[in-house]
């Protein structure tokens, strides 16, 4: 679903080299912004005339890096994201590359050498901020996701409060994916290269550990993802710059190589960051009200293909029925009941399991999951009808009689 040109503006920003046009165009819906993961592109470094050619390029080919097919786990939590594009003006094309002399006037005064390091691509993230609110201001749609795209060819990128690369480079779909590994997941780095020895504390990345014995991933050592090259997942020396005294899960993941998938502690933590910004239900039909045999209970997820619905009466399952369960068709006697839909993603149901769907092994799994419950009334029963507990009784009635019956004929 497209829509093209929300909003224009004609925005200022101070310190800029000139005013410029803005425009945002949302570029995928699948959903209220209230319950989605909202992924916010901003460029620099492209001119008026590139920004429905190149910068739209650049942010498309970077859409479909991640979930066409993409790098589990984008491609299954699609439907979870929505994505925009501000589109801002600069007055020369490319960026900043301080060792080689180059300055060009671009509207983020995005450059290279950031931090000293030269193939760390940043921009001025105030105006950066700045551009996005204005566009955004009165849509209705927060930031989840940020990502700029930089419109070089030289290698380089970054990641902070921004995942930051050069879209022009042709490893840039690779840098995007792994910037946002540090921007959105938090992630470390876990490549080494200065032959220098940790002596810190212990990191709060999740897939950095000063001490196996801490156990940081204990749950997953030994996994190996049938899906991809990772191998075993264990402790392995090596990690956040320094060869020693850190350690890192898989031997040659994403966070240390580009080109190379995420191990399942960055795609676990990939999926635990998606949930705190999703929940797996859309709507549901409202909990206030009191309901009938003559009634449809149902909650609306926002995937199907992800979410499983499992129904209970009175604490006692149903299995999976589906999004939506006619009371009729339960055969309840007369009483009351507490009718419950429990969404979850399936996941949950391969934890420990090594299959391919063997996502998540921590304990809280509350952030997957979602349950709404109505109260219904059930006043005079249909003829011939009997309790859901009546039909389990009759059930093992005639089990026995069968069995005493095939005892008889020996």
């Amino acid at each position: 679903m497209f829509r093209i040109a929300l909003f224009i503006l004609i925005v200022c920003l101070s310190g800029s080299a000139s005013c410029f046009s803005q425009t945002l165009t949302t570029v995928m819906s699948n959903g209220d912004s209230s319950n989605r993961v909202d992924m916010i592109f901003v460029g620099d470094g492209y001119q008026s005339s590139e920004i429905e050619s190149t910068y739209a390029d650049h942010v498309d080919e970077t859409l479909n890096s991640f979930f066409n097919p993409g790098i589990d786990p984008f491609p299954r939590y699609q439907n979870f994201f929505n994505a925009h594009r501000v589109n801002v003006i600069s007055n020369e094309s490319g960026a900043d590359d301080p060792l080689n002399n180059i300055f060009v006037d671009t509207a983020l005064d995005a450059t290279y050498n950031t931090g000293g390091t030269d193939r760390c691509l940043y921009f001025n993230t105030s105006k950066a901020n700045t551009a996005v609110n204005t566009a955004l201001s009165g849509t209705g749609i927060d930031i989840d996701m940020r990502l700029g795209s930089i419109n070089s060819e030289k290698y380089g990128g970054c990641g902070g409060q921004w995942a930051v690369w050069s879209a022009g480079n042709s490893a840039a779909l690779d840098i995007a994916v792994h910037e946002v590994g540090h921007s959105f997941a938090n992630l470390a780095d876990e490549y080494f290269y200065n032959g220098d020895t940790w002596d810190g504390g212990e990191p709060g990345q999740v897939n950095i550990t000063s001490d196996p014995a801490l156990g940081k991933w204990d749950r997953w050592l030994g996994y190996d993802d049938p899906d991809s090259d990772i191998g075993v997942i264990d402790y392995y020396e090596g990690g956040r710059y320094y060869d020693f005294g850190l350690y890192r899960p898989s031997e040659n993941s994403m966070m240390r190589a580009l080109g190379r998938p995420f191990d399942a502690i960055s795609r676990e933590r990939f999926i635990e960051e998606i949930y705190e910004e999703v929940n797996p239900l859309d709507a549901w039909l409202d909990e206030g009200d009191t309901y009938s045999v003559d009634d449809t209970l149902w909650v609306n997820s926002v995937d199907s293909s992800v979410i499983n619905v499992q129904w209970y009466v009175d604490g006692i399952s149903l299995g999976l029925l589906g999004e939506s369960v006619s009371i009729d068709s339960l055969s309840l006697a007369a009483g009351t009941y507490a009718i419950q839909a429990r969404a979850y993603d399936s996941i949950l149901d391969h934890s420990f399991s090594g299959n391919s769907l063997d996502w998540w092994r921590l304990d809280d799994t509350s952030l997957l999951e979602q349950s709404v419950s109505w109260s219904v009334i059930i006043s005079v029963p249909e003829p011939g009808t009997v309790s859901i507990l009546g039909m389990a009784g009759l059930a093992m009635l005639f089990k026995r009689k069968r069995k005493k019956h095939t005892s008889d004929a020996t």
